[in-house]
């Protein structure tokens, strides 16, 4: 008699076996967005990770062609684009992963190998991300993102012209 999982059972076992092909991958191919940018092998590793993203935008659209997902209550498709929390956002995103030589996903596989300054930064991480999202820094986090620009009926590229 086979095992039937509920839908939640079955997100967290594919997501474990996701995570751990990634973590997998990611450890051989040396995965890392900041490599594919500065490191002297930089057009082999950008291979890589635009491969990876470009796996990610099709797997995505492919599940939500075929009914799988419902992305049309997302926070993403609204029509206010918080500008000012993206540009600042993105800025100490990017300082971060220059200072701490990786990004998350690389840290978390150098963390995997026992790399004890990678656990570091990516327990300081989730400490910041936890008080951002809900903490300390959550005000500063919901300023800067009432600070909007309305795109209108413009929040997919099917809504553009010709989609």
């Amino acid at each position: 008699m086979p095992v039937l999982l509920t839908a939640p059972q079955a997100a967290v076992g594919f997501a474990l076996l996701l995570g751990a092909a990634f973590g997998a991958l990611a450890e051989i191919s040396g995965f890392c967005f900041r490599s594919s940018l500065v490191s002297d092998d930089r057009r082999q590793k950008s291979g890589v990770w635009l491969a990876a993203l470009a796996t990610a935008i099709l797997g995505t659209q492919a599940a939500v062609f075929s009914g799988w997902v419902d992305f049309s209550d997302h926070r993403f498709l609204v029509s206010d684009l918080p500008l000012l929390a993206i540009a600042i956002g993105g800025l100490m995103f990017g300082a971060g992963m220059v200072l701490t030589r990786g990004c998350a996903s690389r840290l978390t596989v150098l963390t995997a190998t026992g790399n004890l300054r990678a656990l570091t930064v990516l327990v300081v991480f989730a400490i910041t991300a936890h008080a951002t999202l809900k903490g300390i820094l959550a005000p500063l986090r919901t300023t800067l993102g009432s600070y909007t620009v309305d795109i209108g009926d413009a929040t997919t590229l099917a809504a553009l012209p010709g989609g």
